[in-house]
């Protein structure tokens, strides 16, 4: 029989969430083989949400011109390899939450840093909501970043061809104009309810203009900024009404993060949100460490037992506009 986590106890499920790589996470669904040492319990029958966003521009070369579909395709795997590093994956396409049968990493296990303070409060709207707070959900992103690793400092990211559901969308934009995504997760009140990842994305186009002879761009990087905190606050009262469609169930709390990346006259840029559900490599785990201690432990705790590379600080604050034009004379 297999050895099943019990909904909704992290610890049963993240000791079922180890995959059969020893080097390289795997997605969700994939086989685990028999006994996966160094946790033989593990059925693969759990696994792991993590949070990612990314963006980034490819420069196109008239002297070697790509087509629409390939644009696409470039600029959308810059993203997959930007930060956290998800490059080639076969990445598939699920709904949007974080099950009894799931744990997020960052929050479950290996908690980061999150903040005390909130963003912003959406205040109940009636019909039994609550109202929301609303946190910065970079440390979240961070904990992905310190999970697979980068390009040039990997870690354990997912195995390169392997099959990988997330929650994800994404959005690709020819300059002009600037590409933005955003992902959330509100956590359910009642923890035997699922979490509900929300992903929103789009284009805000750009157009220069000059003023008392200053050039620059419309809208500006502050106000991208600006723009970003309002879908944020939809995305947030969207919650509010998801929640009243699962039999009343409510969210109080969510984290939320979002980024922008402008996209010149000559360039594609793409942004990307997205949530992996993996299982962990077994070297995640460090030295005599059991996943139980990896409930308890944060991520710090976790990082300084397991890695002495020199993996650089996450690069990107919530609302972070990428290549935003300065105003020149």
């Amino acid at each position: 029989m297999p050895n099943n986590p019990t909904p909704g106890d992290i610890k049963s499920v993240v000791r079922n969430a180890i995959g059969p790589m020893e080097e390289y996470a795997m997605g969700y669904l994939n086989p685990v083989g028999t006994n996966p040492a160094p946790t033989p319990s593990s059925q693969g029958t759990g696994y792991i949400a993590t949070m990612k966003l990314s963006v980034g521009t490819v420069k196109i070369d008239e002297a070697d011109i790509l087509d629409e579909g390939t644009e696409n395709i470039v600029s959308y795997d810059r993203c997959e390899a930007t930060d956290a590093n998800i490059s080639q994956i076969n990445m598939g396409t699920a709904s949007s939450f974080c099950g009894l049968n799931g744990a997020l990493w960052g929050y479950h296990l290996a908690e980061a840093e999150l903040p005390k303070t909130p963003v912003f409060t959406v205040p109940a709207n009636g019909g039994g909501s609550k109202s929301l707070d609303v946190y910065d959900a970079t440390p979240l992103l961070d904990a992905t970043y310190r999970l697979f690793g980068t390009v040039d400092v990997p870690r354990h990211p997912p195995l390169p061809g392997t099959h990988v559901i997330c929650a994800n969308k994404s959005v690709t934009v020819r300059g002009p104009s600037y590409a933005w995504a955003f992902i959330a997760i509100a956590i359910a009140d009642d923890p035997t309810e699922s979490n509900l990842f929300i992903e929103d994305c789009g284009e805000f186009p750009a157009r220069p203009y000059e003023t008392n002879g200053t050039k620059t761009v419309f809208p500006t990087g502050d106000q991208v900024k600006d723009l970003l905190l309002k879908h944020e606050w939809a995305v947030a009262k969207s919650v509010q009404m998801c929640g009243a469609d699962y039999r009343k169930k409510a969210y109080s709390k969510m984290f939320a993060v979002s980024r922008a990346v402008y996209a010149a006259p000559g360039e594609v840029g793409s942004a990307l949100a997205c949530a992996p559900y993996v299982l962990l490599a077994q070297n995640d785990l460090p030295t005599k460490w059991t996943t139980d201690k990896l409930v308890d432990s944060d991520l710090a705790t976790w990082q300084s037992a397991r890695w002495s590379d020199k993996l650089p600080d996450y690069p990107y604050p919530d609302r972070s506009v990428v290549g935003a034009p300065k105003e020149q004379p």
